[in-house]
């Protein structure tokens, strides 16, 4: 029986409304009798609620009151902790909300260059991950729980002795780590072992521009990016929005330059891939691109603007028909912002990462937007030093190897279970048993990074803080007091050099992995003062050591490696999607169930086809593909005509296909099915090409869960765009059509209360800055008490986010994407005319919410005044006067309202954060729990316009001092939402409610929304 099944099955007693009161955390971490003090603790009435968390080793069984209150803790009042994102190794500075001891959201800090306020939708749920029963309770030995952690380091030292002295290595495996304190305790267990090796590797693999880096500047590292200063973007296949190198840093700074009034002048954007991405469908220009084509691409792109720049050009056949005119206009854009212009590839592939840095340097970009001096070291990872890893421990040169935050059995192939089994020692950090723990001898599972001390360098000179907001869940260990613990290098814990200095209680301070980081720091010239300054603002003041920023390379020694030909036969392009990432997090079902943002899927990876490709081979809706790429082959696999899939391409995503994730993402030792297929288990790694790719039309059928299955506006003013041009002409273009209305059945209100001017909240969404990221989508299911509902309930349509983002397409003609002989020889021969046009596509991204109309047709409709219009503009709903008869739905033209047609938030095929007692730890305790027969939508986050107005109120300000951000708001990277005040003339929302391009959706039926759209502008021509 599937997940979705056993829900649907456990609703057979939906009727039962007694209040589960029996059923709390043992102290082995599951159920024992309570009483009704424990309900009002997992609903956040209890300061002792970090208490309960930890309840294995405290032994605490009731709510108690404060008899001294702590001093920096007031019931009812959030405290707020600067810390930096583990999601991944981009390192985010985040901002951590924490009510009663536990922390229940988390956002980017605005302070951190990296996150600028904003967080992506993988670091938003990464919350879940802390409160998560899957995680490891305690260290294993041979797959046994090992509570003594005493008992596991003495056998792990002693065999850590005998490799060492048998002059065997020993190999630390990690993704990369820019930790200075981190690196430090890697170094002092060097000191004392050795033979030991660190070596880097991430799943998703930068190694070839770190190569090319190497040959062409003299250092290993990735150039940071400054897209605010970039006027012209030219992107091959990355995903620099979503996925590559640092999103939410990218994301930002491209959204200031994105708007039409923007400072210097909008930027134009031009993007070259086979599959439809994120970036992608933000692009002003975007050309469908075969994956093996790009060495050719990028070298006629070099020829073109070495012709301009009088350089010597490579001695390759310009191929730049291939892309029609594209990259001879690309070419121009770029040589008129020579100095601010950019070039990027999200290739693996090292030929091509050196024909970018030769164009590069070609426009005079280093040292403008691209900065080799303070390079990033979010990705650092080495393939060649991965391989000989795993060579060394099949040949026995390696006696023992160390996991930290790596999983590749599950990423680099099976064949690690026969390398890792080879060992005489082998160690993961894993926080639950994953691929590579289950064929470890010990796993000795890291604490959560909210549970953690450490430091951050994510660009060089860079240094942020992280610290702990709860004290650990489980029996767990920070994976650096592991290593320091068996090298012999830990700090007595009574040596605290800044004693009492620390902002949080003295608990945590005594951790010895503080005092380790607190000594590095010290030794750095940081005194007490600065230090608690530093822990404050998350982030401490640093110089850079410049590295070589003196290109070195010769693009023309390259033109032996250009191949003259683009390639033949089917292709596959292996990518990362947004939510899922590479799976890392493929037990949290927030991800899941986010929608992909192009797709639109949720719960599965799927094979994208292009429409010539899928009529050839008779594919339609819920058909399945049989595919074999890379040796391995793979049966009925979900099928999706996906517009903008390059024609001769195939693509599918990464981060599915686990064996053991957990209960939501797939466990084949717990029975727990598998979500999806393993794309990196046939080879080449993300951003690689698979040539060679065979497919045919599968037996079965499947039905992906969609969150939206219609495409087009149909012609209505749904959505409106325009062209730069256009709008510099007039600025109300696209946008001039005013709706007519005649008549209405509503008194027009009156915003007032004692005669002065009432609050009247409203909303504000550039679509220029919303690139689709579905971060806003996550931080409202977070904040608001959204449950997850599972792939069957989705294609029941019966989604519960409050917050969606519609995507709609628009196709050229089916003429103008016949740009090449070859490709209209192609068409003739396969049909390919009828369906040219669905490579060629342009995408608009609108935030959907209520939209809280002054005149609703939604409380017209409602019997029993359920929902009702509020003296400050909002439309409210009483959940406990709702009775469920759906009108208001049905009535709504925007079709924002949830119904929860079960108990979604009793719902234990997750383990979600309100069926099971630890995953309650997240709920936030300002929005009530929706239950069964009731309907739900967005509130304008009510719950933070009440606690802005009392601040104000308590700080003697005035109404028009309110400060309000909605989650949507707070979360979006690129400032998409604007959130505010109208009644303030002086508010940000209130400027762009007078902006040119301001438009209603549905205008026309004069529902009168509080919700503004800025139109959609293109930097194109046409």
């Amino acid at each position: 029986m599937n997940r979705d099944a056993r829900f649907l099955a456990s609703q057979k007693n939906e009727f039962n409304e007694s209040l589960p009161l029996d059923e709390v955390l043992s102290e082995d971490g599951f159920e024992m009798n309570s009483n009704r003090r424990d309900f009002l603790k997992y609903f956040g009435f209890s300061v002792t609620a970090v208490t309960l968390a930890a309840c294995y080793k405290t032994n605490v069984r009731h709510a108690v009151p404060y008899l001294v209150k702590p001093e920096e803790v007031t019931p009812g009042v959030a405290n707020y902790y600067r810390s930096t994102c583990g999601a991944c190794s981009v390192g985010c500075g985040i901002e951590v909300k924490v009510r009663e001891g536990r922390p229940i959201k988390v956002d980017g800090s605005r302070d951190s260059a990296i996150s600028g306020g904003g967080l992506c939708a993988m670091g938003q749920a990464s919350i879940l991950s802390l409160y998560d029963t899957e995680r490891l309770a305690n260290p294993l030995h041979l797959g046994a729980e090992s509570k003594e952690w005493s008992e596991l380091d003495a056998s792990i030292k002693a065999k850590l002795d005998s490799v060492s002295k048998a002059g065997k290595g020993i190999a630390i495996v990690s993704g990369t780590v820019h930790s200075p304190s981190t690196l430090k305790s890697i170094a002092d267990f060097t000191a004392a072992y050795p033979g030991t090796k660190h070596v880097m590797y991430d799943a998703v693999s930068y190694s070839a521009m770190l190569d090319a880096n190497l040959a062409d500047f003299g250092t290993r590292a990735i150039p940071s990016y400054d897209f605010t200063k970039a006027n012209v973007i030219v992107s091959f296949a990355a995903d620099f929005l979503g996925t590559w190198v640092s999103p939410v840093e990218f994301a930002k700074a491209y959204g200031a330059k994105r708007r039409p009034d923007a400072e210097g002048g909008m930027n134009q954007h031009f993007q070259f891939e086979s599959a439809l991405s994120m970036t992608g469908t933000n692009a002003d220009h975007r050309f469908p691109m075969k994956m093996s084509e790009e060495r050719v691409y990028l070298s006629s792109l070099y020829n073109y603007i070495a012709q301009k720049a009088g350089a010597t050009q490579m001695p390759v056949v310009k191929q730049g028909e291939l892309a029609g005119n594209a990259l001879k206009s690309a070419a121009e854009a770029l040589w008129n912002a020579k100095g601010s212009s950019l070039v990027i590839s999200g290739s693996n592939d090292k030929v091509c990462q050196q024909l970018v840095n030769a164009i590069n340097a070609l426009l005079g970009n280093y040292g403008s937007t691209l900065n080799m001096a303070q390079y990033s070291k979010q990705h650092q990872g080495s393939d060649a030093d991965l391989d000989a890893v795993k060579k060394g421990l099949n040949d026995k040169t390696i006696g023992a190897v160390i996991f930290y935050g790596t999983n590749p059995v599950y990423n680099r192939g099976q064949e690690w279970t026969a390398a890792i089994a080879s060992a005489e020692l082998s160690i993961s950090f894993a926080s639950n048993k994953d691929e590579t723990a289950t064929a470890c001898q010990y796993v000795c599972p890291d604490n959560h990074y909210l549970e953690s001390w450490g430091d951050a360098e994510p660009h060089n000179g860079l240094f942020q803080l992280s610290q702990p907001t709860i004290t650990n869940v489980f029996n767990t260990r920070q994976a650096q007091v592991s290593l320091l613990t068996w090298a012999g290098a830990l700090p007595q814990t009574d040596a605290d050099p800044f004693a009492k200095k620390g902002i949080l209680s003295q608990k945590f301070e005594a951790s010895p992995y503080y005092l380790y980081v607190v000594n590095n720091w010290k030794s750095q010239g940081i005194g007490a003062d600065a230090w608690t300054k530093a822990l404050e603002m998350g982030l401490i003041s640093g110089t850079s050591t410049a590295g070589n920023t003196a290109y070195m390379g010769n693009a023309v020694a390259l033109a032996s490696e250009v191949s003259s030909k683009a390639g033949s036969g089917l292709e596959m392009a292996v990518y990362s999607g947004v939510g899922v990432r590479d799976g890392a997090h493929g037990n949290n079902p927030w991800l899941h169930e986010m929608p992909d943002p192009v797709s639109k899927v949720t719960w599965d990876n799927y094979v994208a086809l292009p429409k010539s490709l899928a009529a050839e081979l008779g594919i339609k809706e819920r058909d399945t593909v049989n595919i074999k790429a890379g040796g391995v082959e793979y049966q009925n696999v979900p099928a999706l005509v996906q517009p903008g899939q390059a024609n001769g391409t195939v693509a599918m995503a990464v981060g599915y296909g686990r064996t053991a994730a957990g209960k939501v993402g797939g466990s084949v030792e717990k029975g727990f099915d598998t979500i999806g297929f393993n794309a990196f288990a046939m080879g080449g790694g993300v951003s690689s090409t698979l040539t060679g790719v065979e497919i045919s039309k599968g037996e079965a059928t499947y039905h992906l869960a969609q969150t939206q299955t219609h495409h087009s506006i149909e012609g209505r003013d749904i959505v409106r765009e325009t062209t730069l041009g256009e709008y510099k002409k007039n600025p109300k273009a696209g946008n001039d059509k005013a709706a007519t209305h005649v008549y209405t059945i509503w008194e027009k209100r009156d915003y007032r209360k004692d005669g002065s001017p009432n609050h009247l909240w409203g909303m504000a969404i550039d679509l220029n800055a919303c690139t689709g990221c579905g971060s806003c989508v996550v931080s409202c299911s977070i904040e608001n008490n959204v449950p997850v509902v599972g792939r069957d309930e989705i294609r029941l349509r019966r989604e519960m986010h409050w917050i969606r983002i519609d995507r709609y397409y628009s196709f050229v003609s089916a003429e103008a994407s016949m740009t090449r002989e070859d490709d209209i020889k192609a068409a003739d021969a396969t049909n390919k005319g009828e369906y040219g046009h669905w490579e060629n596509v342009q995408v608009i991204h609108q935030p959907m919410m209520c939209q809280h109309c002054s005149q609703a047709p939604c409380e017209t409709v409602c019997p029993v005044l359920a929902t009702t219009h509020s003296s400050e503009g909002l439309n409210q709903m009483t959940y406990n006067r709702c009775i469920g008869t759906k009108y208001c739905g049905n009535n709504c033209p925007y079709k924002v309202r949830r119904f929860n047609w079960f108990r979604y938030n009793d719902n234990d095929s997750f383990d979600f954060h309100f069926n099971n007692p630890l995953g309650k730890m997240v709920i936030n305790p300002d929005v009530t729990v929706r239950t069964r027969g009731v309907m739900e939508k967005c509130s304008f986050c009510v719950q933070r316009i009440q606690e802005g107005k009392l601040k104000a109120k308590r700080d003697g300000k005035s109404p028009n001092d309110v400060q309000v951000e909605t989650a949507c708001q707070r979360a979006c990277p690129s400032n998409a939402i604007v959130f505010g005040d109208l009644h303030n003339p002086e508010s940000e929302i209130s400027k762009l409610y007078r902006n040119e391009r301001g438009f209603r959706v549905l205008d026309e039926i004069n529902v009168q929304s509080s919700v503004t759209y800025m139109t959609k502008v293109r930097n194109t021509n046409a």
